[in-house]
């Protein structure tokens, strides 16, 4: 964590969920479709097939992944949500059975009995305060911190689909103008235009992450690349075991 001594420290919790749902979009589309896209190139070394394929599985990927961050999000507060219910229930018919609860969350926190008790008999008489505390130290959960679960499948499809159109551009150009851009310059182009957004997208996370902004952006290359790599020698294996004429 790069920050001067003495400078007031910023904490961006509240936007975890949302950063997340963005790396995740961005890396689903740069890596997942860009994989996809490299493969398709090393098979075929065809600009408009590479890119009907990459459409295909931008447009599929977005539908999918969006959805999917959707229901998972979903279930996931209704999950906490159901839990909440639970906890209200046990504080309205159960006070004195929550109140020892409490103290022992508070004698274990250093407290010794006595005060526990006191603090625990105050807090108490006031429901929702008792419900933050039981929600904080026995359940682990903190609803404040959750995205809305619309919005988060909203951004995870925006950014696969951002991240799915970096790779793809190249090889439009190369099939518009083809005697000016080459297919070779098109794959070249694409890579590095991958690599530079996943540096640059690692690069500005540090600010959630706390890592140094080198490690940031190496890291999303890094993973990044063993993914395309890999594609494209899996497309070029493919190439010689199904020639393209093969097919229809």
């Amino acid at each position: 964590m790069e920050q001067e001594k003495g400078e007031e420290l910023t904490h961006y919790i509240n936007e975890a969920d949302t950063f997340r749902t963005k790396v995740f979009g961005i890396q689903d589309g740069l890596i997942g479709v860009g994989s996809i896209i490299l493969g398709a190139a090393g098979f075929s070394h065809d600009a408009l097939a590479v890119t009907i394929a990459g459409l295909i599985a931008t447009i599929g990927q977005a539908f999918s992944m969006g959805i999917g961050e959707y229901i998972s999000t979903r279930v996931r507060m209704q999950v906490i949500e159901n839990e909440i219910k639970k906890e209200k229930y046990q504080i309205e018919n159960f006070p004195e059975k929550e109140k020892e609860e409490l103290i022992n969350f508070y004698v274990k926190k250093g407290f010794n009995r006595d005060e526990a008790e006191k603090i625990a008999g105050f807090l108490i008489k006031k429901e929702n305060v008792v419900l933050e505390e039981m929600l904080m130290h026995e359940l682990k959960v903190f609803p404040e911190e959750f995205e809305k679960p619309i919005k988060l499948g909203f951004i995870m499809a925006l950014y696969l689909i951002i991240g799915g159109i970096i790779p793809m551009v190249p090889f439009i150009i190369s099939y518009n103008f083809p005697k000016i851009f080459y297919f070779n310059y098109a794959l070249v182009a694409a890579i590095i235009l991958v690599i530079l957004t996943l540096g640059i997208f690692g690069y500005l996370g540090t600010k959630y992450t706390g890592l140094p902004k080198y490690r940031g952006a190496l890291e999303q290359i890094g993973t990044g690349m063993i993914a395309l790599i890999g594609s494209y020698i899996a497309g070029i294996i493919l190439a010689h075991f199904i020639p393209t004429t093969f097919l229809p």
